[in-house]
């Protein structure tokens, strides 16, 4: 009768490999299944004998157990729902344990009832018919009748590999079993490096070691055969004639110098990886016992080398994880997951600082509740985009929406989550573009200023130009040469505004075309000014005042008092006329250039005004003269009154 053959059903290399080790010593061998269709298709093409179901890592337990009553309703189903390494798996598969009950919904009640027939079994009310399996050789895969010298060194590498953490541990303990009886000569370990193709021997203990160790066995060239058969097939080899193939063998000159007349090779394994070779001399060819008991000891060393490189993935994993944990949580930008629909699913102390939420408060909504409509439109245009053009990550600018109703510019890199062509969801980085775009906005209105530049000197020119022009006609009419001197005035006017365009500079009154306007000096001070700004500054305010005061008008300049305080000095001067007046619906707007530069506007001239009153420090406001007429105030600050 064939042995019994177990599966064990986990989606978890750890588990798999800690319930395979647990049944190490029971006559029983165990296939894996990693989920519940992979165990179902076990049950199609092999003949099953148990199941060992790890409920931790399989979806839907009750429906699983269904289908194996439908499919083979003689085999007996254990399912795990604790600890592996306790052993109670094995006493209940060994015991044809049938975890079925009425309600199968229920874990407590499958729990129960492998509990009472586990109980049942250790009473011994079940008996299991055991007997070997060969591997397709003709060899035994396990003998229960091994001679009693084997059955120790298997039993002894069995027990002391029970709390091993280290590959050195496993190294140490095989050798020493092994060489410690008659049989064999010497045994070592060799792990394999898959990176540079070659075995290379683990050297645990090197002063204790009579053999040249020091070296490695290249794979793949053909140089050592038994190796690379060993580790190709997965199966052990075995050569009983060292005298006549030394070359194949590792060591071989030595070996056969030290008397041995036979070596095995057997693969240090697991579904998943090959972690090296276990190697095995003896001065007499090998019984069908010894390769048993060489077996039997490589397959639990590679299920202890399973566990261990396992954990130590998780370990890496953790670790890595507790990084990129640490890494997103002192970032300096906000971070954030999405699911497939859009809810936050992670986000780290940068994000709910910038959004003022607790991380609670954001953990589970929607992204709208940051982000609104037209934005999360994009963002999902975005990695539709994204996912058709299988591009790694994409730029985008929105609006962040804080709890406290602020906007916040912001700029998201955007990375999708795809798993074997599944959209999972999205990653998002979040950077405050507040001061980008202060400084764009600083930028762009630089450059509009630029623009208005260009328009200011062809509108500065325009007056001495037309000055200039009208003296030259008088000049043809009555060819009185007393006119050429005010001709070369305005050109020279026109020459120093060519000449300077970025200084914002007017003359006055003599350069404006006044036709029948006065102008009244009410009062005089002396000022600390740029003389050309200053005479920008009035020009254009007379511009402006006869252009749009209407004919006959009279400007007059004057001081701003100090409040009234009798022998103090004035706080600043006034431009003021009797004209039309300044509309009323863009008095709040005069100085803004988009109003000053329109067609319909005052023209660009009071934005110099207010350029100029800046630059020197002063305020500017726009009120109504006494005369009903537009009056323009200029107020000193304390430091440049104090310059006067």
């Amino acid at each position: 009768m064939s042995r019994p053959r177990v599966l064990c059903v986990s989606s978890d290399r750890s588990t798999r490999a800690s319930v395979t080790l647990a049944l190490t010593d029971e006559p029983v061998n165990v296939v894996v299944a990693q989920h519940a269709s992979d165990a179902v298709e076990r049950l199609e093409q092999q003949s099953i004998d148990a199941i060992v179901v790890d409920a931790s890592t399989v979806a839907n337990v009750p429906e699983l157990v269904d289908t194996v009553e439908s499919e083979s309703p003689e085999t007996p189903t254990f399912v795990h729902w604790g600890d592996a390494e306790t052993g109670a798996g094995s006493v209940a598969v060994l015991g044809e344990v049938v975890a079925r009950t009425e309600d199968t919904e229920s874990p407590d009640r499958l729990a129960d009832a492998v509990t009472g027939r586990i109980d049942a079994d250790s009473r011994g009310t079940d008996e299991t018919d055991v007997s070997s399996e060969t591997d397709g050789t003709g060899e035994d895969r396990h003998n229960p009748d091994l001679p009693a010298d084997l059955e120790s060194i298997v039993t002894g590498v069995r027990r002391r590999l029970v709390d091993v953490t280290s590959p050195v541990a496993v190294e140490r303990i095989l050798r020493e079993e092994f060489t410690a009886a008659d049989r064999f000569g010497f045994a070592w370990v060799g792990e394999y490096d898959r990176g540079e193709r070659e075995v290379v021997p683990w050297l645990t203990d090197p002063d204790s070691m009579e053999w040249p160790m020091q070296r490695t066995f290249p794979i793949g060239d053909g140089e050592q055969p038994l190796l690379e058969r060993a580790l190709q097939t997965g199966e052990l080899q075995t050569l009983q004639d060292v005298a006549n193939n030394r070359d194949e063998v590792p060591f071989g000159d030595h070996a056969f110098d030290r008397g041995v007349h036979a070596v095995a090779v057997a693969p240090l394994s697991s579904s998943d990886d090959v972690y090296g070779v276990f190697v095995v001399y003896a001065p007499v060819p090998f019984s069908d016992a010894e390769r048993t008991a060489i077996r039997a000891a490589a397959a639990a060393s590679s299920h202890v080398l399973e566990t261990i490189v396992v954990r130590g993935q998780l370990e890496q994993q953790e670790r890595t994880l507790q990084r990129y944990e640490r890494l997103v949580e002192t970032a300096g930008d906000g971070m954030y997951v999405l699911d497939e629909q859009g809810h936050f699913m992670t986000v780290n102390d940068a994000l709910t600082e910038m959004t003022g939420y607790s991380r609670e408060g954001l953990l589970g909504e929607h992204a709208s509740i940051v982000f609104d409509r037209d934005d999360i439109e994009a963002g999902e245009a975005k990695i539709r985009s994204l996912l058709a053009s299988e591009t790694g990550t994409d730029t985008l600018e929105l609006s962040l929406e804080a709890k406290t109703g602020d906007r916040i510019p912001c700029e998201v890199q955007i990375a999708v989550l795809v798993h074997d062509g599944e959209y999972l969801g999205s990653v998002g980085v979040i950077r405050d573009i507040t001061e980008r775009k202060r400084s764009e906005r600083k930028l762009r209105e630089q450059n509009e200023r630029l623009d208005a530049f260009a328009r200011i000197v062809s509108h500065d020119l325009r007056n001495p130009l037309s000055v200039a022009q009208g003296y030259l006609d008088l000049l043809e009419e009555t060819g009185s040469l007393e006119h050429a001197a005010n001709v070369r005035d305005g050109l020279d006017r026109m020459e120093s505004i060519v000449e300077d365009v970025l200084a914002i500079a007017r003359d006055a009154w003599e350069y404006v075309s006044t036709a029948d306007a006065s102008l009244s000096v009410a009062e005089t001070v002396g000022l600390e000014a740029d003389r050309s700004r200053l005479l920008r500054l009035l020009e254009n305010l007379f511009r402006n005042a006869v252009e749009h005061g209407g004919p006959g008008i009279t400007v007059r300049i004057g001081l701003l008092d100090s409040n009234g305080e009798t022998g103090t000095e004035p706080r600043g001067f006034f431009v003021e006329d009797d004209g039309a007046g300044l509309p009323d619906e863009l008095r709040g707007e005069l100085f803004d250039p988009s109003v000053s530069s329109s067609s319909d506007g005052l023209g660009i001239g009071l934005w110099v005004v207010r350029e100029v009153a800046t630059g020197h420090g002063w305020s500017v406001t726009a009120a109504e003269s006494e005369a009903e007429g537009a009056r323009f105030e200029f107020a000193f600050d304390a430091e440049s009154a104090d310059r006067r």
